[in-house]
């Protein structure tokens, strides 16, 4: 199985460059929160992923990632083909889960399940 590598833009990407983007972590990173709500503490990251994660409905490719984290777990919340996308996507998910978790946490403090 052969693997397509892409720049941030869309455009392919050879295997060097791809090599030296995804040593760099830090290039890599859109966008990154951490959200701590009472007790709990959840990062959201969104991420250039340089290979294709799938192919979306106008079959461009998936590039851009956005991820939850907190100490247990992992979870993709959202695939973007660019990065404006990426961006809108980063800021939808941390209003999702801050307001998520202030909900949860409200709850718990006044015993309601």
């Amino acid at each position: 199985m052969s693997v397509d590598w892409y720049r941030a833009d869309g455009s392919p990407a050879t295997a060097d460059e791809a090599q030296r983007l995804l040593l760099d972590a830090d290039a890599r990173l859109l966008a990154q929160d951490v959200i701590r709500v009472g007790p709990v503490v959840v990062a959201v990251s969104t991420w250039f992923t340089v290979t294709d994660l799938g192919f979306a409905a106008n079959g461009r490719p998936l590039l851009w990632q956005t991820l939850v984290s907190d100490p247990t777990t992992h979870v993709d919340v959202g695939r973007y083909t660019t990065r404006e996308r990426a961006e809108r996507g980063h800021r939808e998910a941390v209003a999702m889960i801050t307001a998520r978790l202030r909900d949860l946490v409200a709850r718990a403090a006044t015993g309601e399940e």
